[in-house]
Formats: structure tokens, C-alpha cells, sequence
């Protein structure tokens, strides 16, 4: 097998640590399963076009995660699963990165899909109005069958007709939706990311104890116009999913918070 694509000597990003994501993912979406012997080192190595030594630090780092084992004159060997891992800096949205990247099925409740008021803080990331209209979509989101996160948007009501249709398709995307039916895609955006306690209700939303920490993140997309169109409000919990941001080399002088 010649080169692998996905390692990039341009990148900021050490070697080893790509080369450590790539078989990350290759565990993540079953196309290495736990039992699975992985290919030794050299031929890593020409895979990846990457030096041995580099190989070997990927294998340390993926030894110390839990994901895979060496034994004594047999190889490496996977051993676990690495919990999902959330890009947050992609333009997707959640069930793109999940389902169009890893292969994952992820299936929502639909808690509401309906127009309201504005809350303040939404209204805030909308450049609009306390209390003006909008439309607002409440999910419980499952990925491979493990309750995973809860998810409030709120949208500018002239997505009220698409959004609240999706109250009908457990697996249908937010983002697929506004795309086919309107055009929009995600160009830009702001994350906010942090680490909150979970609220009683919360707790049963989630299936959780009161109290325990909860990854929480609050965001604003924007689309090709620069305008800001869809804001959300995600509670996740960190047993099932992790939080990956991409680092880089930025063109842009730092931007102001919305």
C-alpha cells in the first residue's frame, strides 16, 4: 500500500500526532476493531511516508490512551475504542461530522420545533431584538445507540418551515436541511467552549447525576454573507464525546467576540 493521504508536512501539527489522529480514526469507525493486529512499524511508516521513529511516538501515544497494546514478539493490537471526538472548528455541523466523517448513526428527539420569542442571549448572537421571532429547534441526540448530547438552536424565522419540519426525521441534519432547501452553508462562526455542572434538569435530559461536569459549548454561524443566521447551545457529555479544535497558522488578525 503506497502513501496515505491525511499527513501533512505543511501543517503546524507534529507528525506523530497525525499520524496518531489518522489511526484514531481508522478505530473510531471500525476499520480497525478491537483484536485487530496493526501493520508493523516500517510499513507504517511508507503508509504514512513518515520515519519509523515518528510511527513509534504515535504507537506510545496511542499505548498510553488505552487504544492499542504491544505484546512481546506478536505486534500491536487494539485493545479499546477512543471516545467520539466533536470537531468544532469544522463548518459542518455535529451529524455531518459524525456521520460524513466517522460513519456514525446518530438519531435525535425532538423535544421542540416551533416559532417563540427570542432569548436575550439569542437574540444577542442574531444582531437582533430582545424578544424578536425566531424559530427554535430542542433535540436529545443519540450517537450509535448511547445518549449523548442535548442541543437548543435558535434560527432567524425564516427557516421556521424547514426547521420545524425536522420534528418529523429522527435522523434528518439541520445543516443538510438549511443547505437543500435554502442555499446556506456555514461559512463562519464563534465557539464558545466550556465546563459547567449539570442543572437537575439537565441531569434527567441527559440521563446523568445532578451536578456532574458537562462540556458545554455556545455558538454562532454565519453565512456567506458574513450574516449570522443559526446560534446554539449544546450540553455534551464528556463519557461519550470529547471536544477536538484544530490549531493553526491564522491569515486574519484576531476577531472581537459577538
Amino acid at each position: 500500500m503506497g502513501p496515505r493521504s491525511g499527513v501533512d508536512r505543511n501543517s503546524p501539527v507534529p507528525l506523530y500526532h497525525q499520524v496518531e489522529r489518522l489511526l484514531e480514526l481508522d478505530i473510531a469507525a471500525g476499520r480497525l476493531s478491537v483484536g485487530d493486529r496493526l501493520a508493523a512499524e516500517p510499513t507504517l511508516g511508507e503508509r504514512y511516508a513518515v520515519s519509523r521513529s515518528v510511527v513509534r511516538q504515535a504507537l506510545d501515544r496511542l499505548v498510553e490512551a488505552g487504544l492499542v497494546s504491544r505484546r512481546r514478539g506478536q505486534g500491536t493490537f487494539v485493545v479499546g475504542r477512543q471516545r467520539h471526538a466533536w470537531w468544532l472548528d469544522s463548518q459542518e455541523g455535529f451529524f455531518e461530522n459524525e456521520v460524513g466523517r466517522l460513519g456514525r448513526t446518530v438519531v435525535s428527539t425532538v423535544i421542540r420545533a416551533e416559532l417563540e420569542p427570542l432569548p436575550r442571549w439569542a437574540a444577542g448572537f442574531l444582531g437582533v431584538a430582545p424578544h424578536s421571532a425566531g424559530v427554535v429547534l430542542e433535540r436529545l441526540r443519540s450517537v450509535d445507540g448511547l445518549l449523548t448530547l442535548y442541543d437548543l438552536n435558535y434560527l432567524t424565522p425564516r427557516f421556521a418551515d424547514g426547521v420545524i419540519g425536522l420534528a418529523s426525521d429522527p435522523e434528518g441534519s439541520l445543516y443538510e436541511m438549511l443547505k437543500r432547501r435554502y442555499d446556506l452553508s456555514v461559512v463562519g462562526g464563534h465557539r464558545i467552549i466550556d465546563a459547567v455542572p449539570a442543572t437537575r434538569e439537565l441531569a434527567r435530559l441527559l440521563e446523568v447525576d445532578d451536578g456532574v461536569p458537562l462540556l458545554f459549548v455556545e455558538a454562532v454561524d454565519l453565512d456567506s454573507a458574513g450574516a449570522p443566521f443559526d446560534c446554539y447551545r449544546t450540553w455534551l457529555r464528556p463519557d461519550r464525546m470529547k471536544i477536538e479544535v484544530r490549531v493553526g497558522r491564522s491569515p486574519t488578525a484576531r476577531r472581537e467576540r459577538p
